[in-house]
């Protein structure tokens, strides 16, 4: 018997052992002994019968299966099966090599292509929002609204965006092959350097003599000082209004959006969480902000701390929301190593809520529902963006 084999085999027995006695611990301490006979509490006998099933069935596949089957499959498959009974697709369990690979993930040291991406249609496949300027993505020739349908001949449909978006990165340096569709040409084949792109997560210009617009594509890096910039810039062109774009901004830290949000909300609540307990978190803005009159434009790919900034301007009235329905995103996650298997599990501890009590995972209904037209927008076609040109004209015309 081998090394590898031999270690299985002592584990089960291990385990088996320690769910035996933790059974023998459990119905000792909630049953009772009355003569020579052991009465099982109501509970008790019903956790027995659960565990019993999950043991019987393993047995009957084993015995009228057409084919062998893996131990260690029917295990990962029981417990991917308890996390997916949640319904919720933020929560997932790992096995050991998935765990290993989302770790790596994580590592600061991974670089991408220099794009932000959300799914397309809820397929799974990236549709890009942004293409940074200088970026490898750039280089390649890809353009806002390509759709990624194969990473290095993987086809990512089906798959939740972020495990696409995580397919991307890697080492800097390496290089990544995607199959990708422009429109309704014939879709083809990009190889793709990565690198650590210093981009500029926040923009900002004049669209007319009064009306400004702030651009944020992530509520990552450097944004909230790139923000407060734009805010100076706001006030150093004596702006009247501005349109604050999170279109397509489905990345980053909730504490930076609320940190962008002091900058424009007056003193008071930004967001809270709660968690099962019923136990409440708030995230506050100070009382220093600067008064203008604005609207938020956003879309079915603006996800978390997107919603989060959205729903607060909404919230406290601060501002018109424009666009269509967003993503749904807004949970608070915990991750959890397995002791036994090597794995680990994310789970949704708390959902974020806006400071009218709505829940940021239904997603935002805008004030002003506008859907724009399929393909790449111009300032002319982007009807979203007209629509908050003129709203924002006829806040000012109210003297706000």
């Amino acid at each position: 018997m081998d090394k590898k084999r031999l270690f299985i085999v002592c584990v089960v027995i291990a385990v088996t052992a320690s769910f035996v006695t933790g059974l023998f611990v459990y119905f000792y301490q909630t049953s009772k002994i009355k003569g020579n006979d052991i009465l099982l509490g109501k509970g008790s006998y019903q956790d027995i019968q659960k565990y019993m099933e999950i043991s019987d069935l393993e047995k009957i596949i084993n015995d009228t299966y057409y084919r062998d089957v893996e131990q260690d499959d029917l295990v990962s498959g029981t417990l991917k099966g308890m996390v997916g009974a949640l319904d919720d697709p933020y929560s997932v369990y790992y096995t050991e090599e998935e765990y290993r690979e989302f770790n790596q993930q994580s590592d600061t040291d991974l670089v991408g292509i220099g794009v932000t991406a959300g799914p397309y249609q809820k397929t799974g496949h990236l549709k890009l929002e942004r293409v940074y300027a200088g970026s490898p993505a750039e280089t390649a020739g890809l353009v806002e609204n390509d759709v990624i349908l194969t990473i290095d001949g993987a086809d990512v449909g089906g798959l939740d965006y972020e495990s696409s978006l995580n397919m991307l990165r890697g080492p800097s340096g390496s290089s990544v092959k995607l199959t990708v569709q422009t429109g309704a040409d014939a879709p083809r084949e990009v190889e793709v350097a990565r690198a650590n792109v210093d981009a500029q997560r926040v923009t900002y210009t004049m669209l007319t003599d009064d009306i400004a617009q702030i651009a944020i594509s992530e509520f990552n890096g450097n944004c909230v000082e790139e923000f407060k910039n734009a805010i100076q810039f706001l006030k150093d062109e004596e702006a009247k209004a501005v349109l604050i774009d999170v279109r397509g901004n489905m990345d980053g830290s909730a504490l930076a959006a609320v940190s962008m949000l002091d900058e424009i909300l007056p003193e008071g609540l930004a967001a809270y969480t709660v968690d099962k307990e019923n136990k409440r978190d708030e995230l506050t803005v100070d009382a220093n902000y600067f008064e203008i009159p604005l609207v938020v434009l956003v879309d079915e790919n603006s996800a978390s701390a997107a919603e989060i900034f959205a729903g607060a301007v909404q919230g406290r009235q601060r501002g018109q929301v424009i666009g269509t329905r967003t993503y749904g995103k807004g949970v608070v996650q915990s991750i959890v190593d397995m002791p036994y298997s090597g794995g680990g599990v994310k789970l949704t501890s708390a959902l974020y809520y806006t400071p009218d009590d709505k829940a940021v995972n239904d997603g935002v209904t805008p004030d002003i529902a506008v859907s724009n037209p399929e393909g790449r927008l111009t300032f002319e076609t982007d009807a979203q963006l007209q629509q908050a040109l003129t709203t924002l004209g006829e806040m000012t015309a109210q003297g706000g």
